[in-house]
């Protein structure tokens, strides 16, 4: 599913906002919407690589629990690509190591602890809009995720279908 906001400014700034749970979704909307951020969400790290690619936001707002790709590795498929945006990671306090080593890793420009409130992100926001860090795990991304960890298999060709009673 994915939600575009209605700010009519094209030139406003995008976020991208990659998490599944629903109240921290509607919790970021609402914040971003007082920034006036034209506002896109994913809910799926996989889909979210390929969003990024398409609409290259200036920003990311990325949970690291979210479904098919998680947000760490999603991150540095987006690094790996390329481009300016801004990352940064959302995360509950029990995941609040791997979200500072998941902020290193990726070079990203902060990490916040969910539930999000308007404060901490005010808090945050001079840091978040400051220089892009490095992303080191990129040096180690081919070594952890390698190309040919998933080998195609052979395709039998088509798959006979049943005869159908009273069909010739």
């Amino acid at each position: 599913m994915a939600y575009v906001s209605n700010t009519q400014d094209e030139a406003a700034p995008t976020v991208l906002i990659v998490e599944s749970n629903v109240m921290s979704v509607q919790r970021l909307t609402t914040i971003f919407k007082i920034k006036d951020f034209n506002i896109e969400i994913c809910e799926d790290g996989d889909k979210a690589v390929d969003e990024y690619i398409r609409l290259d936001p200036e920003l990311v707002v990325i949970s690291l629990d979210i479904p098919s790709l998680d947000g760490h590795l999603a991150a540095l498929e987006m690094r790996e690509h390329g481009g300016e945006a801004r990352i940064m990671f959302v995360a509950p306090r029990r995941l609040a190591k791997l979200a500072a080593d998941a902020q290193f890793s990726a070079g990203a420009v902060a990490w916040l602890q969910k539930p999000i409130t308007s404060a901490a992100l005010d808090e945050q926001w001079d840091t978040i809009l400051g220089p892009i860090p490095d992303a080191p795990g990129l040096d180690d991304l081919d070594e952890l995720y390698p190309i040919d960890r998933i080998k195609p298999e052979q395709d039998d060709g088509p798959i006979p279908l049943p005869a159908l009673p009273g069909m010739p």
